[in-house]
């Protein structure tokens, strides 16, 4: 037996035959800006059980929510199940949570989930948080992992849950705050400058804004009537080679192109945002990649 076998060398022959396979410079990606959001259940079967969006706001919930006994838990826009299956499992039998969410091939797969994790604590429902289908004071704890971003009319979310919350429980959510990707909306506003589109700054402005702040958010639980007991602000970044690989992530159309082609005119997509692309990339290429600041809070509130 040969114990010292020669090492395998990397033949680039083998990966990039003559016209056979095509170099990174030679590919062509689909145009970005005409991507559209197709919503059905072959998409969701693919939808990362955990997206790497979702995940450090999953972790500070999970790092300051209370585990307590016997507590009926209800987790508002669940989606496919995170941080609901990991917050129920980390319970245990004596506490029962449920998933809220108005995605229906989202609450789909979380049912699935239910029998294949064997997690017997959990029920998911189909539904919007601006009506949540319970009786008054049933609930201990209300948990949200960035659902507020979602949230049409946040004002009578935080008043249901208010409602359905036992004197004494509590509402804890995650969510990212005004600031968000700040490097990002710079160039965009510098690209719109460059555009002569100064006439839809104002509509960039505003879409950042959505995005509260923690005293904006604070003042929503404060309206509802509820009484802030902790707040938490963290920060992470997210970085990318470049604004090509920025806009083909799967995970940025989908959660937020949409968005932005909303601000701009659809006769003008072609234009821009091969400029915006163009632009990103060169600050990319000036500071080394493309990073994004993310920071984020916590915030608890008691009835």
């Amino acid at each position: 037996m040969n114990n010292n076998p020669k090492p395998h060398h990397f033949s680039p022959t083998l990966f990039l035959m003559p016209g056979k396979y095509p170099t990174p410079l030679d590919s062509v990606m689909e145009e970005f800006w005409n991507f559209r959001f197709n919503d059905s259940e072959d998409f969701v079967e693919t939808f990362d059980e955990l997206p790497l969006w979702s995940a450090p706001f999953g972790i500070l919930l999970l790092k300051y929510v209370d585990l307590k006994l016997n507590q009926i838990v209800l987790d508002i826009g669940s989606g496919t199940g995170f941080p609901l299956f990991e917050l129920a499992e980390r319970l245990g039998p004596s506490c029962h949570c449920f998933g809220l969410d108005p995605w229906t091939h989202a609450t789909a797969r979380a049912k699935k989930k239910i029998k294949n994790y064997r997690v017997n604590n959990v029920e998911v429902l189909e539904g919007s948080a601006d009506k949540i289908p319970f009786e008054n004071e049933t609930v201990d704890l209300i948990v949200s992992n960035l659902g507020i971003n979602n949230f049409e009319n946040p004002e009578n979310v935080f008043r249901e849950c208010h409602r359905v919350l036992k004197s004494g429980g509590k509402i804890a959510l995650t969510t990212n705050l005004n600031g968000h990707w700040k490097e990002f909306y710079t160039v965009f506003e510098e690209t719109l400058l460059a555009n002569s589109m100064n006439d839809l700054i104002t509509k960039l402005i505003a879409h950042q804004e959505h995005r509260g702040t923690v005293s904006s958010i604070s003042k929503l639980f404060n309206n509802a009537g509820f009484r802030i007991t902790r707040t938490v602000e963290e920060k992470f970044e997210m970085r990318f080679l470049n604004g090509t690989a920025f806009f083909n992530h799967h995970f940025i159309q989908v959660g937020w192109l949409t968005t932005w082609q909303g601000i701009i005119p659809e006769k003008e997509w072609a234009t821009f945002f091969p400029q915006l692309e163009k632009t990103l990339n060169q600050y990319a290429e000036k500071y080394g990649e493309l990073k994004l600041t993310v920071p984020m809070t916590f915030i608890e509130g008691q009835k």
